[in-house]
């Protein structure tokens, strides 16, 4: 995020310092082009390491045996998840583009544009980026799934229908897949950067923890053990659906009573009540084929 604020602009010409005021293409389109071009080169040169082996059919064999679930996503899934995956990404340049010009007309808190003003602010706020977005993302994450409540309306399972689903049809995710979503998730997900900017933080850590947002999902529904992410956690999320709404630095869902390391956990967590694939409603990927 520094070297995007600092090293990308000439000096002090970050939109957000002064030149947001006014909402011109001259420095909206950087932001946008910026944000598609990193999403293509991480994600597609990432699945094409992992999926495709860089083109080497031996490569791709020797790193099967890693492969958290055998059987490969189709190209139809890839496809479809590239295209949400970068509309995803547009919608995380909107929220950037809104920022800027927002602390430029006087409505977000003010900041002091020189990290060193407030060095250990910054550092704090920026060594705990993962840390702190992810109650919120716990948070929304939640309340997009089905509540299963008797006494209220199951207004999760609404959400999840019309909203989640989409995320949820990578039944066997790749990087691609890690964004995923429905332009109203995608919104709400990135959004996790208002925190910092209630705060008073400087560009840099909003930024930061845009990045974190985008980068950390891609990276986390890879698929493979190694030398991906190994994220088993959130495979299972995947696999399972009511189970897993975090992650586990910070363990909300063993707090709360929605972990599980195994299918036959949903049972402890939900009782009789109806949970997991079984009980998904909407339709996921077909599957593509075993290496």
């Amino acid at each position: 995020a520094c070297l995007i604020i600092y090293g990308f602009y000439d000096g002090w010409d970050y939109p957000a310092f002064g030149r947001a005021k006014t909402l011109e293409f001259s420095w909206i389109w950087p932001i946008i082009a910026r944000d598609v071009v990193a999403t293509w080169v991480i994600c597609g040169c990432w699945d094409f390491l992992l999926y495709g082996g860089f083109g080497s059919k031996a490569l791709k064999h020797k790193l099967s045996k890693f492969k958290i679930n055998p059987v490969y996503p189709s190209m139809e899934q890839i496809r479809h998840d590239a295209i949400a995956t970068t509309v995803a990404s547009l919608t995380a340049a909107a929220l950037e583009i809104l920022f800027c010009h927002l602390w430029c007309i006087g409505i977000f808190p003010k900041f002091e544009p020189s990290l060193a003003a407030r060095p250990l602010h910054n550092l704090v706020w920026a060594t705990t980026i993962t840390h702190w977005r992810i109650p919120h993302f716990w948070a929304v994450h939640r309340v997009m799934h089905p509540w299963k409540t008797t006494g209220i309306p199951d207004i999760g399972r609404l959400l999840y229908k019309h909203v989640h689903a989409q995320h949820h049809k990578s039944y066997n995710p790749t990087a691609f897949s890690g964004t995923n979503m429905h332009p109203v998730e995608s919104t709400l997900y990135y959004s996790a950067a208002l925190i910092a900017v209630v705060f008073g933080c400087h560009p840099a850590v909003v930024l930061g923890c845009i990045i974190d947002c985008g980068v950390g999902a891609w990276l986390g529904h890879d698929g493979f053990q190694w030398p991906g992410s190994g994220d088993y956690f959130h495979t299972l999320h995947h696999a399972h659906f009511d189970c897993n709404y975090g992650a586990t630095h910070v363990p909300i869902d063993k707090w709360l009573g929605t972990f599980i390391s195994c299918k036959e956990d949903l049972r402890k967590v939900w009782g009789d009540k109806s949970a997991g694939e079984e009980a998904n409603e909407t339709p996921v990927h077909p599957p593509g084929k075993s290496d």
